[in-house]
């Protein structure tokens, strides 16, 4: 099978804004193949699987071994990838002075068995209801206006493991504050605000990202203590609630009308300071929300706790178009390298398809219209390859050289572009 080492202009254009991360051009080609092949791939998200799928000319050859390199030893570092990734995410979307941006951030559960992969461990696993064997990744999403793409992993090693590693033991909210929001540098004058559930809740934590000069939005667990202002007593939050008067609020998230019944007040919180306090009801459910921003309607809270679900959808979607969760690697380091490719390759195609499409457009939604950027990429590659070849030349010339050129792409990405009916076009049955 042969694979991608040429790209189509914009995505040339666009991967030339990472170079600076790699110290060694051989790296640099390893990072742009890499990437590619995790846009163009189906079914082949190992490490193995992706170096088959990268072509081989006898100028840039590279074995298998060298992939595995690149991911466990090579000099670069994800969180300088992560940082780029920002930077390009901010300049694609021109944020600047005066301009809201949101950092999501959440874990989740990779199921994997066997103590050769760091990190594995029995860990609680949200989707079956308990605990079994895997890792647990943190992650996060930038999101500006409506546009949202996937920013940073780190994995959580537990405690018991931790001597295993060079690093200390990190809780959760510790990764996510000192790993995450603290490294994420913004464009002057831009505002930032960290949305993350109540299992991300600390004293300690708000503290921090509050004197980051940034504001917090999550949601509180109902018996998280508060006080009344100007009252010494503390009170469960959800008994303090129960005493305000709520209101009907409509709110439009993703494109949906939702209503709340809302009640919102400020209070204080020892240790924090003067926070403001939301609890909406749906039927027989009231959930109970925090915001840092004093300023912020009820209504604008419960928008941005809404927002936070983007983060499921980028774990969704990075899976299930990229790979995200069906890693083969052993090493934390790897591991991380390999989910800031991931990552990177879905925002790639995301501002690949923006360009085209209003990011909540009628044509489809957010997996359909990342499967119309891959095509899009394929388009382009094709056209890259025709647009070489001079039409003027004789035809056993040009048949020539397009298999020269063809020999540099990938036939397996190229194929599905010429499938009348359930027959493949490949060179072999041509």
């Amino acid at each position: 099978m042969l694979g991608v080492t040429r790209l189509p202009p914009w995505f040339e254009q666009a991967f030339a804004a990472f170079e600076q991360v790699f110290s060694d051009s051989r790296n640099a080609d390893s990072f742009k193949h890499l990437v590619s092949t995790l846009i163009l791939g189906e079914a082949q998200w190992t490490v193995s699987g992706l170096a088959r799928g990268i072509s081989r000319p006898d100028a840039d050859a590279k074995s298998r071994r060298a992939y595995d390199y690149f991911f466990g030893g090579a000099d670069w570092s994800p969180t300088n990838l992560a940082h780029y990734h920002a930077e390009y995410v901010f300049d694609q979307l021109q944020v600047g002075a005066g301009d809201d941006v949101l950092l999501h951030i959440d874990d989740t559960f990779i199921p994997k068995t066997g103590d050769a992969t760091d990190g594995v461990a029995r860990l609680y696993n949200p989707v079956a209801g308990e605990t079994e064997l895997g890792n647990k990744i943190v992650t996060s999403s930038l999101q500006v206006g409506d546009v949202y793409v996937p920013y940073r992993a780190r994995m959580y090693v537990p405690e018991d493991l931790a001597s295993d590693f060079d690093e200390p033991f990190k809780k959760k909210t510790e990764i996510a504050v000192e790993e995450i929001v603290t490294p994420l540098q913004l464009p002057a004058g831009a505002a930032l605000t960290v949305v993350f559930d109540a299992a991300y809740y600390g004293d300690e934590r708000i503290a921090a990202i509050q004197n980051q000069g940034h504001d917090v939005v999550c949601r509180l667990k109902s018996d998280k203590h508060v006080s009344p202002q100007s009252v010494v007593w503390t009170q469960r939050v959800d008994a303090f609630a129960a005493t305000l008067e709520y209101e009907p609020t409509t709110i439009t998230v993703r494109g949906k009308e939702k209503t709340y019944d809302v009640a919102s007040e400020i209070v204080e919180i020892e240790g924090v300071g003067p926070m403001k306090i939301v609890a909406s009801k749906t039927d027989d459910t009231t959930q109970h929300y925090l915001s840092t921003d004093l300023g912020r309607s009820a209504a604008e809270i419960l928008e941005l706790v809404e927002h936070r679900w983007n983060i499921e959808t980028v774990h969704e979607e990075s899976n299930a178009k990229f790979g995200f969760k069906q890693y083969q690697l052993e090493g934390k380091q790897a591991i991380e390298c390999y989910i800031q490719l991931v990552f990177l390759a879905w925002t790639l195609v995301t501002f690949a398809e923006r360009a085209n499409v209003a990011f909540w457009d009628e044509r489809g939604g957010l997996s359909v219209r990342l499967d119309h950027a891959k095509e899009a990429y394929l388009v382009e590659t094709l056209l890259e390859i025709t647009d070489e070849v001079s039409p003027s030349l004789p035809r056993a010339e040009r048949r020539e050289q397009l298999h020269e050129l063809v020999r540099e792409f990938s036939w397996s990405s190229l194929a599905i572009l010429f499938v009348p009916a359930a027959k493949i076009y490949t060179p072999e049955n041509n």
